[in-house]
């Protein structure tokens, strides 16, 4: 400014300047001009030589005048302006008792226009801010109407002696009262800027520019004074963000933390309600609560009777390895462990090692050699109407994990596992009693020349209750066999009842001679008479071997499927009549050929139909299945039940399966040993197949069937612990090897880790049987290889 202004020729021109200067350099946060007028007033003795405003007298000798010297913005003709030409006035005193003009009563603020009226007492410098009081500003809107103004900001002083000036700026910006502390460096530069204008004295110069250093140096020790406190308020805000954020992610954390807990309460409350396997359910358990207490690994040992006294089976291990525990003996009843076995409460310890009751039981006086480490130790006992079903127990190596809130969390779900082991106890039960009920009620297959037969019944995997399905197979004179397959409707022992009394009379039936048709039509009548409002549905049929035909009635049921030799295979479904129950009834019968080499499946629904399938599709698997490559019968159902049932049937199975033999050749032969469940088993049924295969003229196959030998039967050594049964048969181009054991663990292809050596033989087994699989029996289960002779 004091450049610009520099050189003037006048004061007036000075001011103009100055006025210039501010309205051309002031703008707001957009970059636009922030003042729409700017003026600039000198104040000074009024000079004789001026004329007096028209129809006034001369001023009084030493009164001052007011003169707007520069002024940049739109033209306003303002009181006291004589046209378009400056503002010049007399200055009232504070005691004048006209009316004052506006931009008096703004320039009064600065006391530019107060004082003696000699001048002896000069205004000081000073800086106003006025603010926008509603649509108008001390006066501000009548001198500059229409501009928006919003605050104006006025600061001046002393000149010279004798003189003074006055800046006023005109802000569409709402200014904040510091900014006038900002501006007192700006009027000392202001006064330095008019002053070099004409010739000004040095001591005005001097004075001028030792009041700008006093200004500057007051706002600078005001600003740094502010500075510091700014800054000691940030760090105090920035230490309070800091601890407010470390408190948020505290908050966080543990807000997720319990998420994840009520997450993992709510899973293992939905899984123990519903979970009716008790390897699954206990396993469930365990894992979910070794992760809300935070346990290094957690166990559950079950609570049993044996013949030493009480003892404690290791159900489920989580968190480690089951194989760290199996170089260890059980527990017994040691000071440590009777208080959860007894259900006597809860023990948690931050130490183990240091508890008085530890380390007093012979032969380990504490933990066995090698065991895992642990000095936090919690047990809660699992128990169910005053019983003690066992515990859940877990470890950690360091001291002080286990806090009573996770005590808490796992006694409750100690209390939900001991209701759905009950519960899984119980279904257990009713299964068992109702698969051994049904099996008791169905018969062993009589042999028949020219007739291969097997047959397969499996209770519905969802449900509790003994079905109603059944099949049968009835040796008649002359040659002929009776085939049956039924299901009653429902489950449950009334169910089984039936089944029984309608097997029972089909049986009586059939050895009448009667047709097919015949039988039926007896049978509908008992169900009605002896099970109003039950049904059932039937296939009876009667094989005639010299004849090699198939007579058949179906009542309601499934229809049987017939694969002829040359692989073709029908579904005997021409004369379905209704199901049995419906009062007396005349069922027709269908007659179809059934030559060597022919095969028949007779089925219940439960084969085909399952939940969210429909049953179509099911039939046509099956007949795909048959379609297929086939051998021997019990491999393709075995077979057959893993592609169509899968373990996930929703309903009992049964099915009866026949193939007719084309010639001697494919007549089964079969050997079948026993033996003791030691390692001298393996070597001597390599023998026994080695043996039996050179004499079937198959020594071919001798080396690959007595690889499969050794799998089969150390693996039932291993497992198992009882005796076995090995079975080697020849079915045609078929060599089927069956090793029978009581152990209920089923050989799976499990990939071997790196350094382990088990879990391999099974490969070997898949590579050269052309199939292999499991079935289920009463008391253990048969694990069958088969390959092909050529």
């Amino acid at each position: 400014m004091r450049k610009a202004v520099s050189g003037a020729p006048s004061p007036d021109a000075a001011a103009q300047t100055v006025a210039d200067f501010f309205y051309d350099s002031l703008v707001d946060g957009r970059e636009s001009r922030a003042c729409p007028a700017v003026g600039v007033f000198l104040a000074g003795p009024w000079n004789a030589v001026t004329a007096a405003p028209a129809g006034e007298g001369p001023p009084a000798e030493h009164a001052r005048r007011l003169t707007l010297a520069g002024f940049r913005g739109p033209y306003v003709p303002w009181p006291g302006a004589e046209g378009s030409g400056p503002l010049r006035m007399p200055v009232p005193s504070s005691g004048g008792a006209h009316e004052t003009p506006s931009v008096h009563r703004l320039l009064e603020r600065l006391g530019v226009t107060t004082g003696e009226a000699d001048g002896a007492v000069p205004p000081a410098s000073d800086v106003e801010v006025v603010h926008v009081s509603g649509s108008r500003v001390d006066g501000l809107e009548e001198l500059l109407p229409g501009q928006g103004v919003r605050s104006a900001l006025a600061f001046g002083g002393t000149l010279s002696p004798g003189e003074w000036f006055a800046v006023v700026l005109f802000s569409r910006v709402p200014l904040p009262a510091e900014a006038a502390t900002l501006f007192r460096t700006v009027t000392g530069s202001t006064r330095l800027a008019l002053l070099s204008a004409g010739r000004p004295s040095p001591s005005a110069e001097a004075d001028a520019a030792r009041t700008l250093l006093e200004d500057m140096e007051s706002l600078v020790g005001q600003r740094a004074a502010h500075l510091q406190t700014v800054v000691a308020e940030l760090r105090s805000t920035t230490t309070e963000l800091r601890r407010s954020q470390q408190e948020l992610e505290q908050r966080e954390r543990d807000l997720r933390e319990e998420a994840a807990i009520v997450e993992l309460l709510q899973e293992v409350g939905s899984v123990l309600a519903a979970e009716l396997d008790l390897d699954a359910l206990v396993q469930h358990a365990v894992d979910v609560t070794t992760r809300l207490a935070g346990a290094a690994f957690g166990a559950f040992f079950y609570n049993v009777l044996g013949e030493t006294g009480e003892s404690y089976l290791l159900y489920v291990i989580s968190g480690v390895d089951r194989s760290a525990f199996d170089k260890f003996p059980m527990p017994r009843n040691t000071q440590v462990f009777e208080q959860t076995f007894r259900g006597l409460g809860v023990m948690r310890s931050d130490d183990i090692t240091a508890d008085r009751r530890y380390g007093h039981n012979a032969p380990h006086h504490g933990m066995p050699e090698g065991h895992l480490p642990v000095r936090s130790y919690l047990a809660v006992p699992v128990m169910s109407r005053g019983t003690v079903l066992g515990g859940f127990f877990f470890g950690h190596p360091e001291r002080g994990v286990f806090t009573e809130r996770h005590e808490r969390l796992v006694t409750g779900v100690a209390a939900q596992t001991a209701v759905a082991l009950q519960n899984a106890q119980t279904y257990r039960q009713e299964r068992e009693a109702a698969t051994e009920l049904q099996r008791h009620l169905l018969p062993a297959l009589p042999r028949v020349d020219g007739v291969s037969s097997t047959s397969r019944y499996l209770p519905a995997a969802r449900d509790r209750g003994a079905g109603g399905d059944w099949v049968d197979l009835i040796p008649l004179p002359d040659g002929e066999v009776a085939l049956v397959v039924g299901d009653v409707m429902g489950k449950g022992v009334r169910a089984a009842a039936v089944m029984g009394q309608i097997r029972t009379a089909c049986r009586a039936y059939a050895q009448l001679g009667l047709a097919p048709a015949d039988v039926l039509e007896q049978l509908s009548v008992l169900v009605d008479d002896i099970a109003p409002g039950s049904i059932a549905t039937c296939v009876y049929a009667v094989l005639d071997t010299r004849r090699d035909q198939l007579r058949a009635a179906v009542a309601g049921h499934l229809p049987p499927a017939r694969r002829d030799p040359e692989g073709g295979v029908r579904f005997l479904d021409e004369k379905v009549g209704p199901p049995l129950g419906v009062g007396r009834h005349r069922y027709a019968e269908q007659v179809v050929p059934l030559p060597p080499g022919s095969r028949l499946l007779l089925y219940t629904d439960g084969l085909v139909e399952r939940r969210g399938r429909p049953i179509d599709d099911g039939l046509r698997q099956l007949r795909e299945l048959l379609a297929g490559p086939v051998g021997e019968i019990e491999a393709d159902c075995d077979s057959w039940l893993d592609a169509l049932a899968g373990g996930q049937h929703d309903d009992d199975i049964a099915l009866l399966y026949l193939h007719r033999p084309e010639d001697a050749s494919h007549q089964v032969v079969a050997v079948a040993r026993d033996y003791p469940p030691v390692s001298s088993a393996v070597p001597d049924a390599r023998d026994l197949v080695s043996r039996v295969l050179h004499e079937w003229g198959l020594r071919h196959l001798a080396n690959d069937m007595m690889l499969i030998a050794d799998e089969l039967v150390a693996n039932a050594v291993r497992h198992a612990r009882t005796p076995l049964r090995v079975e080697l048969r020849r079915a045609g181009e078929r060599v089927v090897l069956e090793v029978t054991d009581s152990s209920l663990e089923e050989p799976r292809l499990i990939v071997s880790q790196p350094g382990e050596f088990g879990h391999r033989g099974i490969f070997l087994i898949d590579a050269i049987a052309t199939r292999w699989g499991t079935r289920w029996i009463d008391g253990g289960k048969v694990v069958w290889a088969e390959v092909k002779t050529s």
